[in-house]
């Protein structure tokens, strides 16, 4: 009667109702039947589930694995966590539109991958990423983001002025076709370079060229921690003057200092869908954030990219202020040093070979073991490695955690990236953890 029986496993139906234990008919690929107990006599297969959740594949509304499709379109890894769908493009990166300087994006992996398919990076827009991943064939459903850093590299690389009107004029064109040719909305990532240099209005405009085609805004708001409440603010100013949804990503208070905001926080995002506002938010189920190391440079020192960096590292002057600014703060800028500690911030890839000695260690135990200060050995590292070296900062507190992923306007999105050494575990663990621990 059934190819397939699952029997015993605790039903999520996705209604919202409680689970209840029971079995699952399945025949021809569709779920023909769902009842207390089936009869198993002439299907082909039974697995027993007892202990286990049955639910519909879950959507993973935050993800990093835009290059990893291209390298490896089978994904195994989330799968495996029952994930059929996955949002690409978020925190202002994307595949598309890529060209010549967009080299600086992390996306080595991507790039041997364009260069196996004689694809050029030179005006690769979001129709020919789409394409790309038809021809390799997935194993998953994908959708996308426009990064807005991805886009304003395109357009004005790593520079911290206001975009010129053709300049803006290009990258709404740019996001116009993105979006005719399917892309969901407009990301960004208001902690990185080069978002971190884009004013407000910069992304109101931009917001209503995606508003118009029916997208949404997605956002890495500008500080998640003791400033994350003027940072809701913006985000639902944009939503406001661009007339579109806004998606506060991972949402998240960073900073024992700053836990206590929590109340804050929730009041501050019910009151704006109250007042009409169509705001939602994704949260991952860990305690800890994972970024790049250069995350922890002042703004001013990252201006033209890595590339530019690098210079003023090596500048005495430049490097004791850059030092100066990571310890005493800048105002209006998230320092993850102060959210965190060196005790609490760990590398978790390096990618020069022979160097994963320092893989799965806090800065403060290398500094202590090379007997260097450690602000000396992150300037060191990002010098040696630029954007290669990965960090998992521990700076949030789990109940807050837990209080956000019960909002019901939160999605749960891992906000994961592929990568090599000891990487953040919410990239194997999220959909698991959830249903067990919360």
């Amino acid at each position: 009667m059934y190819d397939l029986i699952i029997k015993q496993a605790k039903i999520i139906d996705g209604t919202g109702n409680p689970g209840w234990i029971g079995d699952v008919g399945i025949k021809n690929e569709k779920f023909t039947a769902i009842a207390p107990s089936l009869e198993t006599a002439n299907t082909r297969v039974t697995i027993q589930g007892k202990g286990l959740v049955l639910s519909p594949g879950f959507i993973d509304i935050h993800t990093h694995s835009d290059d990893y499709w291209v390298a490896d379109p089978l994904c195994e890894i989330k799968l495996q966590q029952g994930v059929t769908r996955e949002i690409l493009g978020n925190c202002g990166i994307s595949m598309a539109p890529m060209d010549s300087q967009s080299r600086y994006i992390d996306f080595q992996d991507a790039l041997i991958s364009l260069e196996k398919h004689k694809t050029s990076m030179n005006g690769f827009s979001f129709k020919d990423y789409v394409t790309l991943l038809e021809k390799k064939g997935l194993s998953n459903n994908l959708m996308g983001l426009i990064g807005h850093g991805t886009l304003r590299i395109a357009v004005m690389g790593f520079s911290d002025n206001v975009p010129d009107q053709n300049q803006m004029n290009k990258m709404k064109t740019i996001i116009d076709e993105a979006m005719d040719q399917g892309a969901l909305g407009l990301s960004t990532g208001l902690i990185y370079a080069p978002g971190i240099f884009a004013r407000t209005p910069e992304l109101v405009e931009l917001s209503r060229v995606v508003a118009k085609k029916g997208g949404f805004y997605a956002s890495h708001m500008r500080n998640e921690a003791e400033e994350v409440l003027a940072a809701i603010d913006e985000a639902i100013l944009i939503g406001e003057q661009a007339k579109i949804p806004v998606q506060i990503s991972h949402l998240k208070i960073t900073g024992h200092k700053n836990w206590d905001l929590v109340d804050q926080v929730i009041d501050k995002l019910l009151h704006a869908r109250k007042s009409g506002i169509d705001l939602t938010c994704d949260v991952y189920p860990y305690f800890s954030s994972g970024t790049s190391l250069t995350a922890l440079i002042p703004p001013w020192a990252i201006e033209g990219g890595v590339e530019n960096l690098i210079p003023r590292l090596q500048d005495t002057v430049q490097r004791k202020k850059i030092i100066h600014d990571i310890k005493y703060g800048i105002p209006g800028w998230e320092d993850m040093y102060h959210n965190a500690g060196w005790d609490k911030i760990t590398i978790s890839q390096f990618n020069s070979a022979g160097r994963n000695d320092i893989e799965g260690r806090t800065v403060a135990q290398i500094a202590k073991q090379r007997k260097i200060d450690p602000f000396e050995l992150i300037l060191d590292l990002i010098e040696q490695e630029g954007e290669g070296v990965k960090i998992i900062s521990e700076t949030m507190n789990e109940k807050n955690v837990a209080t956000f992923l019960k909002l019901p306007f939160a999605m749960v999105g891992s906000d994961s990236h592929f990568s090599k050494g000891k990487p953040h575990p919410r990239l194997y663990g999220t959909f698991p953890r959830v249903i067990r621990r919360f």
